[in-house]
Order: structure tokens, then sequence, then C-alpha cells
């Protein structure tokens, strides 16, 4: 859930800046229009991992026991975790225009993907209530990292869930690139019409 916040709140920054116009700054800089992204959303993924170890340190010293291989293990579940939700959250703000906007449309991302996911029940419980409610968790980018991250902190690999979520970052980190690209910008067509 650390991840999925700080993957949007990052990406809110970037609505912020096209907002106030120093992204306009940023993005006429001679460095392509991708490696710029890339940079953001590296960014935002190392910050959310040193949020997450936060998290772990305090979960340690109260009542979850981790093996000590297990905080190394996490990490690269982490990072692709990482630049999967935030690639999402840039992936958003490519289509929104203002803060106040992207600020309610990233509670309607949030919660439906906290919610739906195995973060707070196993998927055969859900599935149990209704199907409907499991397919739905099936298709949340979310239930593969929320499960990626608790089979790596145990030291088991599950590579169903990370090859969906690196599937998935690729994607939406694609659609990102190409949303910020004001050629094909989904804002500047909209603008246009």
């Amino acid at each position: 859930m650390i991840q999925l916040f700080s993957g949007m709140q990052s990406s809110l920054t970037l609505v912020y800046d096209r907002e106030m116009g120093s992204m306009r700054l940023l993005l006429t800089s001679p460095l392509p229009r991708w490696y710029l992204l890339l940079c953001k959303l590296l960014a935002g993924t190392a910050v959310s991992i040193f949020q997450v170890f936060a998290f772990l340190v305090i979960a340690e010293l109260t009542v979850v026991d981790l093996p000590a291989s297990g905080w190394f293990a996490v990490v690269p579940v982490l990072m692709v975790s990482g630049f999967m939700l935030g690639a999402l959250g840039m992936l958003l703000s490519s289509t929104i225009r203002q803060l106040e906007n992207f600020a309610g449309i990233m509670n309607f991302v949030i919660f439906p993907m906290f919610f739906l996911s195995s973060a707070l029940y196993p998927l055969w419980r859900m599935r149990e209530s209704s199907e409907l409610i499991y397919r739905i968790c099936t298709f949340n980018p979310f239930q593969y990292s929320v499960e990626s991250i608790r089979f790596s902190l145990y030291l088991d690999a599950n590579t169903q869930a990370l090859a969906i979520m690196f599937i998935c970052a690729l994607v939406f980190f694609t659609l990102a690139v190409w949303g910020y690209d004001p050629k094909k910008s989904i804002v500047q067509r909209r603008a246009l019409t």
C-alpha cells in the first residue's frame, strides 16, 4: 500500500509541475522525453522502497518476524512493483490537467485497487463470496504486487506474479510516454476538439 500511495503521489507532482508551467521548461530540454519520465519514475520508486523499509523496521520491532534474507530478497520485487505502480500514476497524470482533478481520481484508483486485492483477504476467500469479485481481482495489477512482495519476504518466488507486474510496468510506462508526447497526447487531442 505504501508503494501504491507513493506512486500516485509522485505522479501528483507531475500534474502540479504542468499546472505551474515548470514542466514545459523541463520537457524542452535536449534530453529525450522518455528519459526524463524514466528518471522521474526511478526516483519515485527509490523513495517508495525507502518508505517500505522504514515500515518493515517498525513492523519487525512490533509483531512481524521476517527472515533476515527476506529483507534482501524483497528488493528486486519492490523495484518492479514501485516501477509498475509509479508508471500507472504517470499514465493517469498524462491524461489529467488540473491538480484537484488528479487528487480526486487518485482516490477512485487507489481504494478499489487496494480493496480488490489480497492485501486484506486471501483470494480464495473472495472466490467463496463472489466469483465476479474474484475475477475482477485477477485483473488487478496491484494484486500481483501484493502477492510478489508477500512471497519474496518469506524467500519464495512467485514468478507468474512478477512477470505480470513486469509486463504491466512496461505497458503503463509506454502509454505514459505516449501520453506525454505533445503530438500524440490524449490531453492535446481533447483540447483540439
